[in-house]
């Protein structure tokens, strides 16, 4: 994205960058700096972290990494160092915490992980980013909200789409009734590879690894490799839910955001979920019904296909579109007069009303652009101005809730939900809100914050 289009982002979102400083604009000096500490510096932290420090005023320094696997707390650091200086390397989080010097801290850490830190950084007076999705289960989410609320703290989470400004031109074209009334939102979540395998090799860990500490919150289990190999370890129960929540999450958020929902009234999900296989392991196919009332959502989830794709950095840098037929991660919504495909993360969108002489005829359009920097940055800016980020806690964790709802729907049985839409608790179904809450080892325990 160019940085005028940035501009015309933050301005359309009342997000000006206002800087304690301004004659620090592109060359902060050290004390008008902001400082971080990285907390999970396995393959994503890559992204995470370069994205931060492309910020065009120079004014973001990473001054801790942390991870259990010391190796890799290492590599990150020799990434992100600046000015000749060293970030302090740690296996335990709370010693970044402790550190009054840091300003806010980056979790890139996988799902079960987000809630305790989360909570630990805000009550340690630390602003927080965090990777999607929110939470691993809906009371952590829970206690996210109000840690960020009752230690006034900026929370944000990492659905980079919702920096994007040809998503706000799509939510603009919708309420101004473009479309018609909607009727109908399906969400397409297909990918290419399958889950790994459910039976994996038990061995010693590496005397880098704090496996125990890696383990955290969730219930112990021995040291397998796949479990640090990119985002595989959310392909079991314990540690997250499935790629619905770890890639599905970026569109279920689209949708919500365009589309201005909250709480659905009904949740009903089936699948692959097989207890023949391993029951520990989150599903590889899904079809999920979400009801608003005025419309319904349906979400399709399917592993194994090599012929879905996401949309590719090319498409999302430059003005092209996917061909949307076979794009893994396109988000249909249906209105009386027309169908808009929408896509995250740079994918853009078009129009299409009724085709002629049997091809497409496309009645609006607007490209996009890939917005990790200012979706960065613009967290930097709520930092400055301590003011909501363009992703806050709760609509990471409304959107996180419909994959819970989804799985606490299939896991009961595929019980059809029904869902307090004050409260977003399940009215219906004890067996369902048994996943409510999972239990947590004691020394690792998730508070509850009233």
């Amino acid at each position: 994205m160019k940085r005028r289009d940035f501009m015309k982002l933050s301005a359309a979102m009342g997000a000006a960058v206002v800087l304690s400083n301004a004659k620090s604009a592109f060359a902060a000096p050290a004390n008008d700096r902001v400082n971080l500490g990285v907390i999970g510096c396995g393959s994503r932290s890559d992204w995470v972290c370069r994205d931060f420090l492309v910020r065009p005023q120079d004014d973001v320094r990473f001054t801790w990494c942390c991870d259990v696997d010391s190796r890799r707390a290492a590599n990150r650091a020799n990434q992100v160092k600046r000015d000749g200086v060293d970030p302090k390397l740690t296996q335990d989080a709370r010693q970044v915490f402790d550190d009054p010097s840091v300003d806010a801290v980056v979790l890139v850490t996988p799902d079960h992980w987000h809630a305790l830190h989360t909570i630990q950084a805000c009550q340690a007076g630390k602003d927080v980013y965090c990777e999607k999705p929110t939470s691993r289960s809906a009371f952590e989410g829970d206690m996210m909200v109000a840690a960020a609320k009752k230690y006034d703290r900026i929370v944000a989470i990492g659905s980079q789409t919702r920096s994007a400004p040809y998503v706000l031109s799509a939510k603009k074209f919708l309420a101004e009734g473009y479309l018609g009334k909607v009727q109908f939102v399906r969400v397409n979540n297909m990918w290419p590879e399958n889950r790994p395998s459910s039976t994996q090799p038990k061995l010693q860990p590496p005397q880098e690894l704090d496996w125990d500490r890696w383990i955290g919150p969730s219930p112990y289990r021995e040291y397998a490799p796949v479990f640090q190999q990119g985002l595989a370890w959310g392909y079991w129960w314990d540690f997250g839910n499935g790629i619905l929540s770890t890639q599905g999450h970026h569109q279920l958020d689209l949708a919500r955001w365009v589309l201005d929902l909250d709480i659905p009234k009904t949740c009903y999900s089936t699948g692959g979920y097989d207890l023949k296989e391993d029951p520990t392991m989150t599903p590889r196919q899904q079809s999920v019904t979400f009801d608003w009332g005025e419309y319904l959502m349906q979400v399709d989830q399917i592993m194994g296909v090599p012929y879905m794709l996401e949309t590719d950095m090319v498409a999302r840098q430059s003005d092209i579109f996917p061909y949307w037929p076979q794009n893994s991660t396109r988000v249909e919504i249906y209105g009386q007069n027309a169908l808009m495909i929408i896509g995250r993360l740079g994918a853009g969108w078009q129009v299409f009303v009724r085709t002629k002489d049997r091809q497409p005829v496309v009645k609006q359009q607007e490209f996009g652009r890939y917005t990790n920097p200012e979706h960065m940055s613009n967290f930097i800016d709520s930092i400055r101005e301590h003011k909501q980020p363009n992703a806050p806690v709760l609509e990471g964790h409304r959107s996180t809730m419909l994959v819970h709802y989804a799985h606490m729907s299939l896991r009961a049985g595929s019980v059809k939900l029904e869902i307090d839409q004050q409260t977003g608790k399940v009215t219906n179904s004890p067996e369902a809100m048994n996943f409510w809450r999972p239990e947590f080892r004691k020394e690792y325990d998730i508070p509850e914050i009233g």
